[in-house]
């Protein structure tokens, strides 16, 4: 078995990735190389799985028939032999439903949003929403300039790739970076410490949350989203497309009777542009109707929660996503 670390669009490993699976092809006594994606779930054609499988391939005349990938994903994404495995973020989140009170809002803040390690999207987002309405948000960033982890991450160059325009708002957030919490213990982990943000939740209204995977075919529900649930706010994804589609698929209610959620039906790139018209929507209103919208929002919140309770992860295998 070879492991492989991925985010949205790279192999991290990938040296380590091309090390492993000669090594199994040069020494194991069976047929199957199984490439493990470390109980995440990212596209495998978006994050370049599918290519280093396919040279490898035809650079060693390997059958590709050998080759199986074990993933989270839970939409068919590659060309290769696909194994679902479960979504073990799910017991985190299952853990803290037995131990975590969530706290009703004060609406202080209509936006949150927290980020640990950085990306593109993550980064435009993020430094759109401390532009133009820092005054009414609460956000964490913690890219710090001296840490090679955080360096390695902050995806400016795919940024100004796809959104040159966007370089001096970034820029000047980048001077002000990290913003961080005090009881936050960094990176933001699943297993130990991804649901530390009760203080922040008790004055946000709505999330916008940054998932880890938002190009191509994937679904992978994260500790983000869980979160969110769990404290009992209402959200705006940055995802891959049909996101939304697939959590209503797992009983999920979603937010679209307050909002515009076509946004759900854009790839990645186009989304990032839907999500900033939504996020401007909602800030333009009243704090009337901000208080009037999270009270009628409450049979849906306390929906949510439950069957983020009651979720399993065999549900989640069994069920049927939607994909293109």
């Amino acid at each position: 078995m070879v492991t492989a670390i991925t985010s949205d669009t790279k192999i991290w490993n990938e040296s380590e990735v091309i090390i492993g699976i000669i090594s199994e092809l040069m020494t194991s006594d069976t047929n199957q190389i199984i490439i493990d994606l470390n109980s995440e779930g990212p596209c495998c054609d978006s994050s370049g799985v599918d290519k280093l499988l396919d040279s490898i391939s035809e650079k060693f005349n390997v059958d590709k028939k050998r080759f199986e990938i074990v993933t989270a994903n839970q939409l068919p994404s590659s060309k290769y032999k696909e194994k679902r495995s479960v979504n073990c973020i799910l017991h985190g989140a299952l853990c803290m439903c037995k131990s975590y009170t969530p706290s009703d809002s004060n609406l202080k803040n209509i936006f949150g949003i927290f980020i640990g390690r950085s990306n593109w999207q993550r980064l435009g987002l993020a430094s759109y929403i401390w532009k133009n309405y820092n005054d009414i948000s609460d956000i964490t960033f913690h890219y710090d300039y001296m840490s090679d982890f955080h360096v390695s991450n902050v995806g400016i160059e795919d940024l100004i790739h796809h959104h040159y325009q966007d370089f001096d708002t970034v820029y000047e957030f980048l001077k002000v970076l990290p913003l961080t919490r005090d009881e936050v213990v960094y990176p933001i982990l699943w297993e130990d410490n991804a649901y530390d943000l009760g203080n922040s939740y008790r004055e946000i209204f709505c999330e916008i949350i940054c998932e880890t995977y938002f190009s191509g075919k994937t679904f992978f529900v994260t500790e983000k989203t869980y979160r969110c649930i769990l404290n009992k706010r209402p959200f705006m994804i940055q995802g891959p497309k049909y996101f939304l589609k697939n959590l209503r698929k797992l009983g999920f209610r979603t937010f679209g009777k307050w909002w515009c959620e076509g946004y759900d039906l854009d790839e990645s790139d186009a989304r990032y542009y839907t999500l900033k018209q939504g996020i401007d929507w909602v800030a333009s209103q009243s704090d009337d109707t901000i208080a009037q919208w999270y009270n009628e929002m409450q049979e849906t919140l306390n929906h949510n929660y439950d069957i983020l309770c009651n979720l399993t992860n065999n549900e989640i295998l069994d069920t049927e996503f939607y994909y293109e």
